[in-house]
């Protein structure tokens, strides 16, 4: 997915999708709201919209390809030790933010450990 039309076509989708976070905050907030008698609507929005958020966690597995060699470990087999041993085994808290209407992807977190397991 990713806006390929006109910047003002994706600014104007970005707003739309604003719009409906907006709209289910408030609902929510007014489920939420329990001590108040009459509920709440939006008057007037304030927004930064810097892009989407995946927030993944990932589990990875040693392959038998040199890092410096492939840009796209996807072909590469995995490492023949056993696929349950924990040393060629890493998990990973990755956040990638996605600003398609500028054509930008950026791992703004990366965060692994071995595997435990």
């Amino acid at each position: 997915p990713g806006c390929r039309a006109t910047t003002q076509v994706c600014v104007a989708l970005a707003a739309a999708q604003v719009l409906t976070a907006a709209r289910f905050a408030v609902v929510e907030f007014n489920k939420a709201n329990t001590q108040e008698r009459f509920a709440y609507k939006i008057m007037n929005i304030t927004s930064i919209v810097a892009g989407i958020n995946y927030i993944l966690e990932v589990r990875l597995g040693r392959t038998v390809c040199k890092r410096n060699d492939t840009a796209d470990s996807e072909p590469c087999a995995l490492h023949p030790e056993p696929k349950a041993s924990s040393r060629f085994q890493r998990l990973c808290h990755f956040i990638v933010t996605d600003v398609p209407w500028e054509n930008s992807r950026v791992l703004t977190r990366n965060e692994c450990h071995p595997n435990k397991n």
